[in-house]
């Protein structure tokens, strides 16, 4: 597909407003460099790499393995500098030529004379997945760290895992990303990452590069032929399933190639059904049934419920009349069979004490929080959010609200902002889905709000009721967060609602709620699934 296409595809994706901004910004990383700038003060400095020479972590033995393949003499030659010039001085890297052909690669390869070094010539390609796991087998270390061929790793990427390693027990650490262009002239688009977000991975697979899994583990999983170019993604997802004993590196320490005979830039829609193949399988593992197809660029997953389930509806409002306007349009998108609602009129003052009671004296099984003012829900608005609420250490689920202009009123709450908490994404056409997409994908956020919410009724867990307003929605995440369960966000469950206290939108705050909840959280909160990287000011993804 040339470029002229591709531009096309994305517009009737994402809009033209989104897909000039996005043009603006590619056009400034590859032309000016507006990335590479940040890039440099994110950098470790000159003398902290110096100081982390000086003082080598006693973490474990970190194992790099690197399959290779008629690589680009370029690309290979920075790839071997990247690891040449690691200011972690005990590690090795296994670098597995899987019977290149190429003249200048294979030269290359002979010529290394780092101790660090170690080249396996095999006779045949294996292919990725088949060359990695016969490097892994000839590593040494306690972890394996995996490299591409013509990727690149930050100076002080190994010495920062082996030193996490030494005062942390985990079996896989990751970090953050970026790309590096072809020719590499810039840097760009830098992946910030959240923390261990399960559900987030199924539709996306976020953790990709730089990866450290302890070798026992990694042995135990391998990577499986079959998967090429969705390969990683199989692999964590399967890693998922044996631990969570998974940690994050909010740190750029790794550059993927851009590369334009990739093959996920040829045949990306072959990558995407191989993730559609491992998401079922991994669901499967978890005795989950899912049908997983490839919808604009992303996965689509679609999870059997069971039909006989008993879902109540606690519409909230101030009065009779709104609750049962909503009540109406609820109705009229649902065609569920054990359905039943309960209409609570209530202020501002008594209404998550009026919802705790409400909750406790219902007898479904799952409990869907609606408030009045939310309408035009879309088909399968009930199933879509089921999918999700069903599923064990889930604390909730929530749609995707807008206004009647398609822009976002609720997109889930980001925690740890200077007002508290605020609405991701809030303002921006949800068809746009915003940086990585995200807002196109099913994923975990830390907080929703009490305006719309469905969770089983043995995962309940009361409001505060000394709140007023959604902060309380943000308190409720929090505690959940601590005990285990996570919320969900889907963009396949929309409804349309105006701005209001309980979104969190816009500037509105109750000053009161705000002192409360920073007494209690104290206002240096860690968000795990919205990256320290993002300004504070507003959950928009900024950098």
């Amino acid at each position: 597909m040339n470029a002229s296409a591709r531009i096309r595809e994305y517009m009737q994706n994402h809009g033209a407003r989104y897909t000039l901004h996005r043009l603006n910004q590619i056009a400034r990383q590859r032309l000016l460099g507006s990335y590479d700038r940040r890039r440099a003060r994110e950098l470790t400095p000159p003398e902290e790499l110096q100081k982390q020479w000086e003082n080598q972590p006693a973490g474990p033995r970190i194992s790099v393995v690197v399959p290779i393949y008629n690589t680009d003499p370029r690309m290979l030659r920075e790839m071997l500098d990247s690891l040449s010039e690691q200011t972690l001085q005990d590690f090795e890297a296994v670098l597995y030529d899987g019977g290149s052909t190429r003249t200048e690669t294979k030269a290359i390869l002979d010529e290394l004379s780092d101790p660090r070094f170690r080249v396996i010539h095999a006779e045949e390609n294996r292919g990725i997945s088949g060359n990695t796991n016969a490097a892994v087998k000839e590593a040494r270390g306690d972890y394996i760290a995996l490299l591409d061929h013509d990727d690149l790793l930050a100076p002080d990427a190994l010495w920062r895992m082996a030193d996490f390693l030494s005062r942390e027990d985990a079996d896989i650490v990751y970090s953050d990303e970026d790309r590096i262009m072809e020719n590499s002239r810039h840097h760009m688009d830098p992946h910030y990452k959240p923390d261990w977000n399960p559900e987030t991975l199924v539709s996306d697979n976020y953790i990709c590069h730089l990866a450290v899994i302890r070798k026992t583990l990694l042995e135990e999983t391998g990577l499986r032929t079959g998967f090429d170019g969705s390969q990683d993604h199989d692999l964590f997802l399967r890693l998922g399933e044996k631990t969570s004993n998974i940690r994050h590196i909010p740190r750029v320490l790794y550059s993927w190639r851009e590369v334009k005979s990739s093959r996920s830039h040829l045949d990306l829609k072959t990558c995407l059904e191989s993730s559609c193949r491992a998401a079922e399988e991994h669901e499967a593992t978890l005795g989950r049934k899912v049908d997983a197809l490839p919808v604009r660029k992303a996965i689509r997953l679609w999870y059997e419920v069971d039909p006989e389930t008993r879902i109540e509806a606690l519409i909230h409002g101030e009065n009779v009349e709104a609750c049962r306007a909503c009540l109406q349009e609820l109705n009229r998108c649902t065609s569920w069979r054990n359905f039943s609602t309960a209409l609570i009129v209530t202020d501002s003052e008594n209404r998550f004490s009026a919802l705790n009671e409400a909750a406790a004296g219902s007898e479904a099984d799952v409990l869907l929080l609606l408030e009045a003012g939310v309408w035009r829900m879309n088909r399968h608005f009930i199933r879509e959010l089921l999918m999700y609420a069903q599923m064990d250490g889930i604390a909730g689920v929530t749609p995707v609200i807008t206004d009647e202009t398609g822009r976002i009123t609720h997109g889930g709450f980001a925690v740890g902002l200077e007002s508290g908490a605020g609405c991701i994404h809030e303002n921006l056409r949800a068809s746009a889905g915003g940086l990585y997409d995200i807002m196109n994908k099913v994923h975990n956020v830390s907080a929703v709000s009490p305006c719309c919410m469905m969770v089983r009724k043995d995962a309940w867990a009361d409001f505060d009721p000394a709140y007023r307003s959604g902060l309380a929605g943000a308190d409720l995440g929090l505690r959940q967060l601590r005990n285990g369960r996570r919320f969900v966000i889907t963009p396949h469950a929309t409804a349309i609602r105006e701005k209001d206290p309980l979104l969190l939108s816009g500037n509105v705050r109750d000053e009161k709620d705000l002192r409360l909840f920073r007494e209690k959280w104290g206002s240096d909160i860690e968000d795990p699934c919205y990256s320290p990287n993002f300004g504070r000011k507003k959950a928009d993804y900024r950098f």
